[in-house]
């Protein structure tokens, strides 16, 4: 869990939060509890991060989607009651959110005001069948603050009450007898020249303590503060400052506590860098993150949760090579950070969040590879994770979690293997994919997201299939998409994503009638009258600016086979104003093969109309686009059809044979016939 727990609050209870986020982040576990057992594993030296909202409940009265996410990476769930939670929807829609993730035993409520007798103070999710809820009394009347503090703490931990409070007492008399030891020793150097340096020394270091006290407030709850009013830009040279300040220091020379608090400040940093585009200063500060976590580690080698620091900080280095094209390095570190998760899987196999750290370390390399262009390398890191999944699906057949992260490894082999031309093998990935949802669903049915997915599936599966030569079963599934995708916008026509998913369905409906211009003509106008509304709402989006003009891109192509010029032109120039920019700025990967069709239509266009240098000129755009960035060898299966077009219009009958002979091979089923064969081919 990314979160030890998550407050919940009324707003007019927001000075308790913070007293009780203070105490929860500052809080030592008392040495001789240090990992003995608990009820998640050994018990930690401190409790780690916590989570507390600060937004108002949206008029709508859902829950943010940052909201959800926190909640399913928390532990456990502190409500703090009074009269105001209990009368606030937002309370109360958190703790429902967490119970429905079936953590009912995980909630832990906290009273501040209010009388728990007459239940004026829970919310009323924490009512269990009219019976209130055990609760911590903050009240001067009931436990107190302080006691009520460490019944949380034990309900957070897993520990007995009364075994927390004789460790408390424990600890406060050892401190109680070096303080006094520590005040006769003082008083006994008091003449020496030693007791200057002794005092100087603690002065240095409580200054240093005192200024990454400030760094951390201002890094974190200033940080959280100017975001939510828009004034990031503020932080930068505190950031900065911090970095540097970090950089100057010695890992060795610091203490276990402040390479911690320090590690977790700079991988904060590196992300709002990272977030903002700066991959520069991100690098530097995941960099002194690693160098603290590392220390850490090689400080106590046998401790776990220090590796699996050092692991993150392994992947964020790599992720951000990666980012900046530097793919050897980012090979270098993914590769240290999937070997790090070896290791760490080995310490204790029974810690499942770190069997999946390998997992994710096969995945990683994986899409890396496949970027690169190396296939078969991806695939085998692939099928290594899937192997993993699978059996830990078998093992746990409840765990709908991990469930649905094999399903995401099964879409991706069906995807890489699609574009390799393993049609057959790429069917096979997309309907075990499918059969994974359908048990998700069951388990889950009004969950929206999954049915998203499944809308996404049919049509890959509806995809693989068509160019498999299975048109009706093709046509099925795209129609199932097209049922789904019609549901979820009737749920909620404002929810864009829905809109677009069905905008997509209705494209791959025409897409499959593009043989029969005269019925793919309506569904293309009417993909497009969908995705531009779409497109109008998000118009940043690249997914459905990519979207929109493939469908542009079949109305031009549609209109050409219905000989009619003037439409195709239309729709052609439609297509150039969605998509040029978009590619001129970034050289989206995904555009490469709309506009490559795009410029096949454009030089049929200038055919017809008897301007034979502009077609060609057309047609060697389109031939370049489709041969850029990959050995001639390695053209992706995706753009082969396109340039077996291209190579006949231009005359180049060695090379069509070629590249029509991958398809042939592949058993590839073209939904438009390709042209006749070269005559060179036929001789």
């Amino acid at each position: 869990m990314r979160y030890r727990a998550f407050l919940s609050y009324s707003h007019n209870d927001a000075a308790w939060a913070r007293w009780l986020l203070r105490k929860l982040e500052g809080y030592r576990v008392p040495a001789r509890l240090v990992g003995t057992p608990g009820r998640d594993g050994p018990i930690p030296a401190r409790l780690g991060a916590m989570f507390r909202d600060r937004d108002e409940l949206p008029s709508a009265g859902d829950l943010t989607g940052t909201i959800r996410e926190a909640l399913a990476e928390s532990a456990s769930l502190v409500v703090i009651c009074s009269p105001a939670a209990a009368r606030s929807q937002w309370v109360d829609a958190e703790v429902r959110a967490f119970i429905e993730q079936g953590r009912a035993d995980r909630v832990l409520c906290f009273i501040v005001d209010g009388d728990p007798t007459v239940d004026e103070c829970f919310p009323p999710a924490t009512i269990d069948h009219g019976r209130i809820p055990l609760a911590a009394d903050a009240r001067p009347q009931g436990d107190g603050r302080e006691r009520a503090f460490l019944k949380t703490i034990a309900g957070l931990l897993g520990v007995g009450y009364d075994a927390l409070v004789q460790r408390e007492t424990q600890r406060r008399n050892r401190r109680m007898g070096i303080i006094a030891a520590a005040s006769l020793a003082g008083m006994a150097l008091t003449s020496t020249l030693a007791v200057s340096a002794y005092v100087a020394r603690n002065d240095a270091q409580r200054r240093q303590v005192q200024a990454e006290d400030l760094l951390g407030f201002m890094l974190g709850d200033l940080r959280e503060k100017l975001t939510k009013v828009g004034r990031l830009d503020l932080m930068h040279s505190v950031d900065d400052k911090a970095t540097t300040y970090f950089a100057t220091l010695q890992p060795r020379d610091l203490n276990d506590t402040a390479l911690e608090a320090q590690a977790r400040s700079l991988t904060g940093i590196g992300q709002v860098r990272l977030g903002e585009g700066n991959h520069a200063a991100a690098m530097r500060a995941f960099q002194e993150a690693y160098a603290r976590s590392a220390a850490l580690q090689a400080r106590k080698p046998s401790d776990g949760k220090r590796l699996f620091d050092r692991a993150q900080a392994e992947y964020w280095i790599g992720y951000v090579a990666w980012q900046q094209d530097r793919l050897d390095d980012a090979e270098k570190w993914l590769t240290r950070y999937r070997d790090s998760a070896l290791k760490l899987a080995a310490m204790d196999r029974t810690n499942f969040d770190w069997q999946k750290e390998v997992a994710y370390g096969h995945h990683n390399l994986a899409v890396l590879d496949e970027s690169r262009g190396r296939h078969a390398e991806a695939e085998r890191a692939m099928r290594k994770e899937l192997a993993l999944f699978r059996e830990w699906v078998r093992t746990r057949p409840t765990d709908m979690g991990t469930r649905g992260e094999m399903g995401t490894v099964l879409s991706w082999l069906g995807s890489n293997a699609s574009r390799q031309g393993k049609l057959s093998e790429a069917e096979a990935f997309f309907n075990e994919h499918l059969a994974n949802l359908d048990t998700l669903r069951r388990a889950d049915p009004k969950d929206a997201n999954l049915r998203m997915d499944w809308v996404d599936a049919q049509l890959l599966l509806g995809d693989v299939r068509a160019h498999r030569g299975k048109l009706a079963e093709a046509r099925s599934a795209i129609e199932a998409a097209n049922t789904q995708a019609d549901a979820l916008v009737a749920q909620d026509p404002k929810n864009h994503k829905w809109a677009s998913a069905q905008g997509i369905a209705r494209f791959w409906r025409a897409q499959l009638d593009v043989g029969t211009p005269e019925r793919a003509a309506p569904e293309a106008a009417a993909a497009t009258a969908v995705l531009e509304r779409a497109h109008a709402e998000e118009p940043k989006d690249a997914r459905m600016r990519e979207w929109r003009g493939r469908a542009a891109v079949l109305q031009a192509q549609v209109a050409l086979a219905m000989h009619d010029a003037a439409a195709a032109r239309r729709y052609a120039a439609d297509a150039h104003a969605t998509m040029d920019a978009t590619w001129k700025q970034a050289k989206d990967d995904n555009l490469r093969v709309p506009l490559a069709r795009l410029a096949l239509v454009d030089g049929e266009l200038a055919q017809d109309a008897g301007n034979t240098a502009a077609a060609d000129t057309a047609w060697h755009d389109a031939r370049t686009l489709l041969l850029a960035d990959t050995p001639e060898q390695d053209i992706p299966f995706a753009r082969l059809d396109p340039l077996v077009r291209t190579l006949h219009h231009l005359g180049d009958a060695d090379a069509e044979s070629e590249y029509r002979r991958r398809l042939v091979a592949a058993s590839y089923s073209p939904l438009q016939p390709l042209p006749p064969l070269p005559a060179i081919a036929a001789r």
